[in-house]
């Protein structure tokens, strides 16, 4: 425990502000969108004002660390707090204005950024009183690890650089858990068979190490692919490139260039989040099939094939949905790419 000169009433105090905070934070983790009208909110204005919000916080939060720095200046506590409070409640309470028709990425990167900042604040009060508040580990979860001050502050800051709009959040959502991940995937494999294919040109046929792998999901498999499967990673190496195209013009064509954002358009965009998830899950799965040492190996392939072949043919679908006409010739060219992939993966047990 932290050595405190804090006096107990001003302890109890901050308790009691901690646990308003919860209350907010409570509020805020559940809300799933208003049921406004899309026309009733402007996301470049509702980022302009919490931006000035999140300032007026930070410089609360700011006075409010130096006056728990020893010696401490109990009134000058007291008088912050409900200040504190108040800035953090009108930002639980401004994500209301929010329509669910706004998107779903993007309601959810304003709910995140939100919490993470609520609940670094409950974190940085717990630096300052011997009864902690208790947060359920469910909402610290993504929360940083750093001084109490130093989490605050980043987590403020964060508020002011929140997605304009659904089509942002989808743009920042998708680099992050598609594009990049399927684009390691590939560097990844790329390095494998080139060095799967010096190694099949030993005398005594054993691949040699392969390391540099980076990807968490690939920390459970063996980094040597066994011997005598070179032509089948080639035919793998062809359909997650495949998907590396496609996944890459989905991030151009699609949403970076979405000009309208109307109701059918927002929509539009989640959905290409949802299928792309499981795009970059089978690219994941299909190349640590290609690891496995027993004879069921091959049989895994297939079906990890299969499953990826589904998945990226039902995002191309939703692809061109809405898509521009003058971008019509670059998904045709990612379907031919993957019918010619679904020749090459046919494997015969």
């Amino acid at each position: 425990m932290p050595d405190m000169d804090i006096n107990k009433e001003t302890q109890k105090y901050l308790h009691s502000t901690a646990l308003n905070i919860v209350v907010l934070l409570d509020h805020v983790r559940k809300f799933e969108g208003s049921d406004e009208p899309l026309n009733s909110f402007s996301g470049p204005e509702f980022k302009d004002s919490v931006k000035d919000l999140a300032s007026a916080i930070d410089k609360e939060v700011t006075r409010f660390i130096i006056a728990c720095k020893p010696p401490a200046r109990d009134s000058d506590i007291r008088t912050m707090c409900p200040k504190i409070s108040a800035g953090l409640f009108h930002l639980a309470k401004k994500i209301d204005s929010i329509p669910k028709t706004a998107g779903k990425t993007y309601v959810e990167a304003v709910r995140k950024a939100v919490c993470r900042t609520l609940v670094s604040a409950i974190g940085l009060i717990n630096s300052f009183i011997d009864e902690k508040i208790d947060i359920e580990k469910t909402a610290l979860h993504e929360v940083s690890y750093m001084s109490a001050s130093g989490v605050f502050w980043e987590h403020c800051n964060a508020l002011v650089h929140l997605p304009a709009d659904n089509r942002s959040a989808v743009a920042l959502t998708w680099q992050k858990y598609v594009g990049n991940l399927v684009k390691d995937a590939v560097e990844e494999l790329q390095v494998t068979v080139r060095d799967y294919e010096d190694s099949e040109k030993n005398i005594d046929g054993k691949p040699e190490e392969v390391e540099g792998f980076s990807d968490d999901s690939m920390d459970d498999v063996d980094s040597e692919i066994p011997a005598g499967r070179l032509e089948d990673v080639q035919k793998v190496q062809r359909l997650v490139i495949a998907a590396k195209h496609a996944c890459d013009k989905i991030a151009l064509r699609c949403i970076r260039d979405c000009k309208t954002l109307d109701e059918e358009h927002i929509i539009w965009l989640d959905r290409l989040v949802d299928l792309g998830m499981p795009v970059q899950e089978a690219v994941d799965e299909v190349v640590a099939a290609l690891f496995i040492e027993s004879d069921s190996w091959k049989r895994q392939v297939e079906i990890e094939s299969s499953k990826l072949k589904e998945a990226l043919s039902a995002l191309l679908t939703l692809a061109i949905t809405f898509v521009d006409d003058s971008h019509l010739k670059w998904f045709e060219l990612c379907r031919k790419q993957l019918d010619a992939a679904q020749q090459s993966t046919k494997i015969v047990r």
